[in-house]
């Protein structure tokens, strides 16, 4: 499935339909795959635990976030901690070429935010991290629909070999620590060389399903 690229006068228009809602930080924050039924990829929050389709104006799916810079990327550590489980969150910070501001949201070793790494780490070996980027997203179709995800630097579709290998590799001996240690220092490389905080890597047991990509 594919559609258009998300645009400033998109996010412009949408920000006007939300009477002009935003924060000091970002425009808008958007899950991934929060809702498994739908057909849909991007989920944004509406506040009060509300989430809306990003969809075109034909109403199919938005499956792109194109034309972004890379501004940061984040790990949020036990952030179902009130609800009563472990888990932590993969956050990735892009901005429009217009200045509006968005946060993509993920569990830290989902498939999607591994797919994501290894291209930023990617990115990273070419020194293009500051580059003009496209996001694709997309479900599968295995009975949990993972999402996945690639980036391309104008047309070329970005990735990390050895990210790739090792993660394919700790998944296949199913070491849920190695895929989190793997993912962060992937984050905290990414998040340096961008110029932001470098984080420690600290692995918890986590319990993702396994699948591969």
């Amino acid at each position: 499935m594919t559609s258009s690229a998300i645009t400033p006068a998109d996010t412009t228009a949408l920000v006007a339909e939300l009477g002009g809602s935003s924060n000091q930080t970002t425009d808008f924050m958007f899950g991934i795959g929060n809702v498994k039924d739908s057909d849909a990829v991007y989920f944004q929050y509406m506040g009060d635990d509300q989430l809306q389709a990003l969809v075109g104006a034909t109403g199919r799916p938005q499956t792109r976030i194109g034309n972004v810079f890379l501004t940061g990327v984040e790990i949020a550590d036990d952030v179902y901690k009130e609800a009563g489980f472990e888990g932590n969150k993969l956050n990735v910070y892009l901005r429009t070429q217009s200045g509006v501001t968005i946060m993509l949201t993920s569990g830290l070793t989902t498939i999607w935010s591994q797919c994501l790494m290894t291209a930023f780490m990617g990115l990273a070996d070419t020194a293009a991290l500051t580059h003009l980027i496209t996001i694709d997203t997309w479900k599968g179709t295995s009975k949990m629909k993972p999402c996945f995800a690639a980036v391309r630097d104008g047309n070329v579709k970005v990735s990390n070999d050895f990210m790739y290998e090792a993660l394919k590799e700790a998944r296949g001996d199913r070491n849920k620590a190695k895929v989190e240690e793997l993912m962060r220092q992937a984050v905290s490389a990414v998040s340096a060389e961008l110029g932001g905080d470098v984080q420690d890597v600290v692995v918890n047991e986590i319990s993702e399903e396994e699948v591969s990509f």
